[in-house]
């Protein structure tokens, strides 16, 4: 999951393991609305620091309220509620370093959100009381740290062949055919779609399906075509893409740019 930060990194950014990337948010003096959270191929682990995340989830009645909110990968977007101000602390976290930080398979919080308190109670309260104790140019700077603390002794992995069918997808940006990632494992068709299911949640089909998107979308908030982004992307053609995005994001690519650019705008 991928929550909307307009605030960027503080100045001095952690170093941090592999995997993992840390962004402190501040928004305020925006109007109360709500903005989109994107499906992305990396596991969200959100610090509310002001009033809590709310959120609504596809499926689920109502909004959710978290405190510590760790956001398994999805295909469909949630929604995000705000009364004109964000404050807290995004923490990115690819598969594997997930699978270090918790011992268990991302594929186990597919498409959920949980209070990061049931999974790692020691882990929230440290990550809500120093990060919100700390000033906001030094929070990225104290939850890498910590973050950092808590990968150090893990030895936890994905099956091998799992793991590898999984970054082959994340390099080639989802162009990638499931009989190639067969070929390339040795193994049927059955039998690599299980371990990976089994890992990740989704098959190597969906998940080259997410990276694929990622990419998309990362070209058209950059200003390219559309149907420029859907060639360089392997979608059949500019229909097929914006069948996806309608499908992923809840809007069509034109539409969802305009909410996009909109959210937030008027914050300072």
């Amino acid at each position: 999951m991928e929550f909307r930060n307009i605030r960027g990194l503080s100045s001095n950014p952690p170093p941090l393991p592999a995997g993992v990337t840390v962004t402190p948010y501040r928004i305020v003096g925006a109007q109360p609305g709500e903005h989109i959270g994107l499906p992305s191929s990396t596991i969200t682990l959100v610090v509310d620091l002001g009033n809590g995340l709310d959120l609504g989830e596809p499926g689920r009645a109502g909004v959710r309220t978290f405190q510590c909110c760790l956001g398994g990968m999805h295909l469909e977007p949630v929604t995000i509620h705000h009364d004109g101000s964000q404050v807290g602390v995004q923490v990115n976290l690819d598969p594997a370093a997930f699978r270090a930080l918790f011992a268990m398979p991302p594929g186990e919080l597919w498409s959920a959100n949980i209070d990061l308190d049931a999974a790692a109670p020691a882990l929230a309260r440290r990550l809500y009381d120093e990060a919100g104790s700390a000033v906001y140019e030094d929070r990225g700077l104290v939850v890498g740290d910590i973050i950092a603390q808590a990968l150090r002794d893990s030895a936890d992995g994905a099956d091998p062949d799992a793991e590898h069918a999984w970054q082959l997808i994340q390099r080639t940006r989802g162009r990638i055919t499931v009989a190639t990632l067969v070929e390339m494992s040795g193994w049927s068709a059955r039998k690599l779609t299980g371990v990976f299911t089994a890992e990740y949640g989704i098959g190597p089909k969906q998940a080259a399906r997410l990276a694929r998107f990622e990419h998309a979308r990362a070209r058209l908030e950059g200003g390219e075509p559309i149907a420029e982004v859907a060639v360089e992307c392997g979608y059949a053609d500019q229909a097929h893409l914006t069948r996806e995005f309608a499908t992923i994001t809840g809007h069509p690519p034109k539409e969802f740019l305009r909410v996009r650019a909109a959210e937030f705008s008027d914050a300072t």
